[in-house]
């Protein structure tokens, strides 16, 4: 599995994107990585957002396929917020700053 997380917009604007893929993790790792992206549901429309406010893009790859959700601050579920902590945390993640 691989979980790619993109952000960009907010008053900075400076695209940042996370990629962490489960077998770079140790097995225990890789389990709550797979807990964790069952948070991530695609919306039924795209977000609308405030100038200020972040835009988010998780995408998940794996053997049953790919899952894409676009999301803002605002409309950011509890459970993909808490994805993207975890995943911000793993010394295993790779991180590409900028375009």
């Amino acid at each position: 599995m691989k979980l790619t997380i993109s952000r960009g917009g907010g008053l900075a604007g400076v695209p940042v994107t996370t990629e962490l893929a489960s077998d770079a993790l140790p097995a225990d790792a890789a389990q709550a990585l797979e807990q964790h992206v069952k948070a991530v549901v695609p919306a039924t429309s795209p977000p609308t957002r405030s100038a200020d406010e972040m835009l988010y893009t998780v995408r998940i790859e794996s053997e049953a396929g790919t899952t894409e959700a676009h999301y803002t601050d605002s409309t950011l579920p509890e459970g993909v917020r808490e994805l993207i902590a975890w995943a911000d945390q793993r010394p295993e993640r790779r991180e590409e700053i900028g375009p």
